[in-house]
């Protein structure tokens, strides 16, 4: 990216005679001015225009250039257009126009020590500061790693006493680390030091279920005593000081630099008596806003998250506003937030990457909800209920859409993100976006407010990528009726089977989608999620988790190398699971009861049918190789004489997953294929390659004798990668695994063979770990895995 330059603006206004409409075009000159002053005059402008002829089209044409702004731009209800004719945002023909957050420096460099550099800097603080137009490092510790994913590097010892006894001044720091379940990350301000020399921390944010933060995956920044690598920089807003480790041979005074300043560049801003209608923004750059970890303080009722309504562009209180055919890219915080009360706002054909926290977010308000309840661990009691279905007021996102995007490295700071976030809306479509590299969902519904949303021909992969237990697409129903204590929730529903019914209005429908989620589920319906029809979805890696809920339907989707998750349902639930093609055997997690239809779905293997009939289900489906055409290739239609057709199986369509523009389709990355694992381990005494390992199923006497075992069972190591999570656990040539367990959950499982522990391994890594027994030297002894160190 070429370094900013400051801007002016100069404006004219064309009415054209024949049409009346005005074109307000906007140019940038190459003399420093106050871009936000002059872009808002050109709104008035505007404003102006249509109170002259009110019915007329007007459009603000952006010349190339770097707007450098000093306040955010505010489009209100004067600006509106009409349906026929929508007042339009846009970049003038052929041109590439900047809406910059960044502020210029003007800076004299002079040495300080150690090869660090300072400079006084005039104006506010700030928290992202660009050389020549690329990020720098707030000085941190552990240093910043572009190898490592999580947080670019982690350590244990981040808050030890001996590093912090090292710190003289260590409040405006900040210690990010995630979640101690891996449920996504905390950011915890530091405050100061205690007169004992420890630390004084502010409240944890960016999270909504509160934990320590995790002992090992951590990091703290913004602390001048760990300034020691190169990139790295520092800002003492005291005494107004800027200190900063350029790289080796660069000389700071021949560099560019710019600094944050706004968190949010665009404001459509209007209300439901009064709102913003038909505006069009298009062909604009979004870029360096400022973080906004530190004001994720908002709990989305009981969903995990906590949110800050702060985005590059933020809209509330509008109609018929259409974003399309941007790109927003190296961002603090998030790209889009629909907040609150908005109807018919379409966010199609954008570019959206590198950006701190959410690609698009539609987001109500929570005074629309009925009985609201904020905490995991807190619940609307029988007595204070509302009974009334539905929401309480209109301030919320509906019938509004993600269209066409293309979404990805998204939560570079922030990791309780996602692609597409909805939360307190209803009948969102989101279609035909892709979306991959994310810490953690591609796409979330945070609850069953109000239902009504579709999610299809998606392609969603490379998620969960730094946190655990979630999927390419997650939701959670923790509604009015959901309760976390089961025993008194069954209690609950026995009174009143249908209070679910109070907030999921309508269906959510998940069809036609490719879905792949190698460190979690690639559907995860999560705690309470009800009213879902899930079908004629590809899902790659993950497979698909039923959590407690009502009324789940899981049909004609193909489970490649992975099966069905069915946890804790409620009886009496409505689920149907039929017509699948399971590549893996169904993992139940405290099942006790089977009344659902599970039947017609086809099996790769009989021992995977056996399980299932075991449990009382699927009396009529079958066994066999469901025959693609190509898997490795991605095209996983069935042959004609496929047995899964006889099963009920039809086929899906292979070329309309993902983002559908030319431009976008052409830079949008593609997920893993791979044969099926269970063809590759048809032949148990073949060796198998799984991440790094070479693994054998023990076949022979000799081999059995060699390990000490009492019969030929177990699955041998034949080769550790030194830098695969095996060899990092202590996994060794020659250990032979007997057993996958689980102390949570207090189940084991045998691993007899390969085929076992690779079913097991896939239904398994949602959790980011492994926990085996294995035979060395003549004994059995515990090992854990980490999944994704």
């Amino acid at each position: 990216m070429k370094a900013f330059s400051p801007m002016c603006l100069c404006l004219s206004v064309l009415l054209c005679g024949l049409t009346h409409a005005a074109v307000i075009q906007v140019s940038s000159k190459d003399v420093a001015s106050n871009s936000s002053s002059e872009l808002q005059r050109a709104f008035q402008r505007a404003v102006d225009a249509k109170h002259h002829n009110p019915n007329d089209p007007v459009t603000l044409e952006l010349a190339d250039g770097d707007y450098l702004l000093s306040s955010q731009l505010t489009i209100g209800p004067d600006l509106s257009g009409t349906p026929q004719s929508p007042t339009r945002i846009v970049a003038a023909p052929g041109a590439h126009p900047r809406l910059s957050g960044a502020r210029q420096l003007v800076l004299q460099w002079k040495p300080y020590r150690n090869g660090i550099y300072r400079a006084n800097v005039a104006g506010p603080s700030f928290d992202l500061l660009y050389m020549n137009g690329e990020r720098q490092v707030r000085a941190r510790y552990p240093n910043f790693d572009p190898k490592i994913a999580l947080f670019n590097g982690y350590a244990a010892d981040a808050i030890s006493p001996t590093r912090v006894s090292r710190w003289q001044h260590p409040e405006g720091g900040v210690l990010h680390a995630l979640h101690e379940g891996r449920w996504a990350s905390m950011h915890v301000p530091i405050l100061g030091k205690n007169p004992d020399g420890t630390l004084r921390f502010g409240a944890q944010t960016g999270n909504n279920r509160p934990s320590p933060p995790h002992s090992l995956y951590r990091f703290v920044e913004n602390i001048f005593e760990e300034l020691d690598s190169s990139h790295e920089w520092y800002y003492d807003s005291v005494a107004a000081t800027l200190y900063f480790m350029p790289p080796p041979g660069v000389d700071p005074n021949g560099a560019a630099f710019q600094a944050s300043r706004l968190e949010t560049l665009l404001e459509v801003r209007g209300t439901e008596a009064a709102p913003v209608h038909d505006i069009y923004i298009g062909g604009l750059e979004f870029t360096h806003t400022a973080q906004t970890f530190l004001s994720s303080t908002e709990p989305l009722l009981r969903s995990d998250w906590k949110f800050a309504r702060k985005a590059a562009l933020l809209i509330e209180g509008a109609t018929g506003v259409t974003v399309e055919n941007n790109v927003f890219h190296e961002l603090g915080g998030n790209a889009v937030v629909v907040s609150g009360f908005n109807r018919n706002v379409r966010v199609a054909g954008n570019d959206i990457s590198d950006i701190g926290a959410s690609g698009i977010s539609f987001v109500g308000r929570p005074e629309a909800v009925r009985s609201p309840v904020y905490s995991y661990n807190e619940w609307v009691s029988d007595e204070k209920m509302d009974r009334t279905a539905g929401p309480r007021t209109n301030a919320y996102p509906a019938h509004s859409s993600a269209e066409d995007n293309l979404i990805h490295h998204i939560g570079t700071i922030e990791k309780q993100v996602a692609g597409v976030e909805i939360a307190m809306s209803m009948n969102i479509l989101v279609s035909h976006n892709t979306i991959y590299d994310t810490p953690r969902a591609g796409i979330n519904i945070g609850d069953g407010t109000w239902g009504g949303d579709v999610v299809e021909y998606n392609d969603v992969f490379d998620t969960v990528l730094q946190t655990a237990d979630h999927g390419a697409i997650n939701t959670w129903g923790r509604d009015r009726y959901w309760m976390p204590d089961r025993a008194a929730l069954d209690k609950r529903l026995a009174r009143e089977p249908d209070l679910w019914k109070l907030d999921t209005l309508a269906p959510n429908i998940i069809r036609h989608n490719r879905f792949r989620s190698d460190h979690g589920w690639d559907i995860d319906l999560d705690d309470g999620s009800s009213n879902y029809q899930v079908y004629d979805n590809l899902c790659l890696a993950g497979g698909l988790k039923f959590r407690e809920g009502f009324h789940r339907e899981g049909v004609n989707n193909i489970l490649v190398n992975n099966g069905f998750h069915p946890h804790v349902w409620f009886k009496n639930s409505g689920d149907r699971f039929e017509h699948n093609i399971v590549l893996g055997p169904y993992s139940p997690i405290w099942m006790d009861h089977w009344d659902a239809v599970i039947d017609h779905n086809l099996f790769a293997a009989p021992w995977m049918l056996d399980r299932a009939r075991s449990l009382g289900q699927d009396s009529h489906s079958g066994v066999g190789d469901p025959l693609f055409v190509d898997a490795a290739g991605g095209n996983y239609t069935v042959s004609p004489v496929s047995p899964a057709l006889e099963i009920g199986f039809h086929n899906l369509p292979m070329a309309d997953f993902g983002v559908t523009r030319p431009e976008l389709r052409r830079r949008a990355g593609k997920p893993e294929f791979q044969a099926m694992l269970i063809t590759q381990i048809a032949d148990t005494a073949r060796p198998l390659e799984v991440a790094g390992g070479l693994f054998k199923t023990v076949a022979s006497l000799g081999e059995q004798s060699a390990v000490g075992l009492p019969d030929t069972k177990g699955v041998m190591v034949l080769k550790v990668d030194s830098s695969s999570s095996w060899a990092a656990a202590g996994l060794r040539v020659g250990d032979v695994l007997l057993q996958a367990y689980d102390d949570e959950l207090k189940t084991s499982v045998p691993l007899d063979n390969v085929e076992q522990f690779i079913s097991n391994y896939q239904s398994r890594k949602w959790w980011g770990k492994f926990d085996f027994v294995i035979q060395r030297n003549q004994h059995q002894q515990k090992l854990h895995v980490d999944l994704q160190r």
